[in-house]
C-alpha cells in the first residue's frame, strides 16, 4: 500500500502524535509526503525520513491508495485539491479542533489506520460545486464545502437569486452562501443553515445576516442551476470557494452548478455521521440524560 501524507506547519504541540503517525505509516506502507510538511517533520522529529515527496498537484503519485490529511478541516480542504484532481481516496486525521472532515481523532489513529491497512472502509462520493461566469466559462473548478458571496465593506449587499432561470428572491444582507451536503456542518451551520446528510443530493442556500427576518434557508436539488447577481454601492464584493477568495465587481452575475468531479471520501467502517454530530455538537448533552 502506498500512502500520501499532507499537513501544515503547526508548531511543537503535536510532535509526539506526528512521530507516532509517521512510525505507523513507515511500518505498514510506502509513504509519499508533501515536501514542505516533510521538511517540517524532519525538523520537529529530529530524524531523517527517507521517502518520496510531492510539491504540487502535477507531481503527486496518481496511484496512491490513499491521501492522509494531518490537521483540521482547513488542512483537509487543502489536501482535497490533490485528491480530487487524481481521484485519490482521502482520509483526515484531526490534529485541529472541531474537525467534521477530519474524522479520526489523533488520539485514536492507531486502530483507525489499522482498519485502513486492512481495507476495512467504504468510499463515499462527496459532491462538489463549480462556479461559472455569464459566458458559461468556468470561474473556479470546485468547492467541497460552500460558495459564498459577501460584502467586503460596511455597505449591505443585494444578491438576486434565480433557480433554473426562475426568480427565487432578492436578499439584502451581508451575503449569501450555497452549501453542499458536506458543507452543511461548516460555515452554513454557523449562519443558521440546516444539517443535511452527506449522501443527499442537494444544495442549501442560506442568506448571511439578512435584513429581512422572515428570510430562511432553502434546500434545493443539486441538479438545479443557481444564478446570482451581485449589487453593491461600493463597487466590489468577495466570492469565496472553501479557502479560496476572489474579488468580483458589482452587477456581476455568476452561475453555480454541481461539479462533474467528486471527492472520494474514505469512510471507515465504524464511522457514523450521527455519532459525529452527537460528539462534535454535543447533541443529547442534557442533565436529564
Amino acid at each position: 500500500m502506498k500512502i500520501g501524507l499532507y499537513g501544515r506547519i503547526s508548531g511543537m504541540d503535536n510532535a509526539d502524535k506526528l512521530k507516532n503517525l509517521v512510525n505507523i505509516l513507515r511500518e505498514n506502507a510506502e509513504i509519499c509526503i508533501y515536501h514542505p510538511f516533510w521538511v517540517y517533520l524532519q525538523e520537529i522529529l529530529d530524524t531523517n525520513i527517507p521517502c518520496e515527496q510531492f510539491s504540487s498537484i502535477k507531481d503527486i503519485d496518481k496511484n496512491l491508495n490513499c491521501l492522509l490529511s494531518a490537521g483540521g478541516d482547513g488542512t483537509f480542504l487543502e489536501a482535497a485539491q490533490f485528491a480530487i484532481e487524481h481521484q485519490i481516496p482521502i482520509l483526515g486525521i484531526n490534529f485541529g479542533r472541531l474537525g467534521f472532515l477530519a474524522q479520526i481523532s489523533a488520539n485514536d489513529m492507531e486502530p483507525a489506520l489499522k482498519g485502513m491497512f486492512e481495507h476495512n472502509y467504504d468510499i463515499e462520493k462527496r459532491s462538489l460545486i463549480s462556479v461559472y461566469n455569464e459566458k458559461n466559462e468556468i470561474f473556479s473548478s470546485y468547492a467541497l464545502n460552500e460558495v459564498t458571496i459577501q460584502r467586503n465593506n460596511p455597505t449591505m449587499l443585494k444578491t438576486t437569486v434565480w433557480i433554473n432561470d426562475e426568480l427565487l428572491s432578492s436578499y439584502w444582507s451581508d451575503g449569501i452562501l450555497v452549501s453542499t451536503p458536506t458543507g452543511s456542518t461548516a460555515y452554513s451551520l454557523s449562519v443558521g443553515g440546516p444539517v443535511v446528510l452527506p449522501d443527499t443530493q442537494n444544495f442549501v442556500i442560506t442568506p448571511i445576516s439578512p435584513h429581512n427576518l422572515n428570510i430562511r434557508p432553502i434546500i434545493i436539488s443539486d441538479k438545479s442551476e443557481i444564478s446570482i447577481e451581485i449589487t453593491t454601492r461600493k463597487g466590489t464584493a468577495a466570492l469565496s470557494m472553501d479557502n479560496k477568495m476572489f474579488e468580483i465587481l458589482s452587477n456581476t452575475k455568476v452561475k453555480i452548478k454541481k461539479s462533474q468531479q467528486v471527492l472520494n471520501f474514505m469512510k471507515l467502517k465504524d464511522y457514523n455521521f450521527f455519532k459525529t454530530l452527537r460528539t462534535k455538537l454535543n447533541w443529547g448533552i442534557d442533565i436529564r440524560n
